[in-house]
């Protein structure tokens, strides 16, 4: 019997990507799933994958998570309807990779908002609800190999942030039964790049073709890792003894893309 069976998991960004992957392997594991996003069309598709891999109903929740609120309110919703809120797997986020010297505040807000605060909100609903309840949880905050850089970006450094909110709740939480973990991916088949510019996507794939790949092309998966591979680490994290601190891992494919 998996850990996970039976526990509720709240799991933000999982219309597509790595969320999606998440979702579905710990559904397999037998987690009660609550599903948030932008888009419920996605979510709604996530859920119907599930059900037809034979996973308990995954409940649905469009949140747009640039608001305060909804977010805690239905890490609170889901502590009060089931009997152990066992996770909560920050995913969500949007990337703008773009030069300081020519961003936009608005895109700065939406990575501010999405990457840092729906974090904040969610672990700080989290703790709350799981020192009530009184029963083992985990927190697990996807983070990103941009913060690892000597010069991360805006993206970059709200990565860098949600690893010292790791850290710092990692100290806050040592008497608690109550783990953290930052998951550090790279390069991952996601949905990070749907807001790009073209000028952002054509340098992506001109650091694609000075390392001889193929933007896109059969090779691609050395730099672009398939999710699952993520999800598969989220889940050996969560069925780990809770007298076990896995406090950072990082994970990406064989080779990084270089600017």
């Amino acid at each position: 019997m998996s850990a996970i069976e039976g526990k509720a998991v709240v799991a933000t960004g999982a219309s597509s990507g790595i969320g999606r992957a998440i979702a579905l392997e710990l559904a397999a594991a037998g987690a009660d799933l609550w599903l948030v996003g932008r888009s419920d069309i996605e979510l709604r598709a996530t859920a119907r994958s599930i059900a037809e891999a034979g996973g308990s109903v995954a409940h649905v929740a469009r949140i747009d998570l640039r608001e305060r609120g909804p977010l805690a309110t239905l890490v609170a919703d889901v502590a009060a309807a089931h009997p152990h809120l066992f996770a909560i797997v920050n995913n969500a986020g949007v990337m703008h990779p773009e030069p300081i010297s020519q961003g936009s505040f608005d895109r700065w807000q939406a990575m501010v908002d999405i990457n840092l605060l729906a974090v904040l909100e969610g672990c700080q609903a989290a703790i709350a609800a799981m020192r009530a309840h009184g029963q083992p949880g985990h927190l697990i905050n996807i983070g990103s190999s941009r913060s690892k850089a000597e010069e991360p970006g805006v993206y970059g450094a709200t990565k860098l942030a949600v690893n010292a909110i790791g850290a710092s709740l990692r100290r806050e939480l040592e008497h608690d039964d109550i783990r953290v973990t930052t998951v550090i991916p790279g390069g991952f088949a996601t949905q990070l790049a749907r807001g790009w510019l073209p000028e952002q996507i054509e340098s992506v794939s001109a650091s694609f073709a000075r390392q001889g790949v193929e933007f896109g092309g059969p090779d691609a998966e050395r730099l672009v890792a398939d999710p699952v591979h993520a999800a598969r680490l989220v889940r050996y994290i969560l069925e780990q003894p809770i007298d076990l601190n896995i406090q950072e891992v990082v994970v990406r494919p064989p080779v990084s893309v270089r600017n």
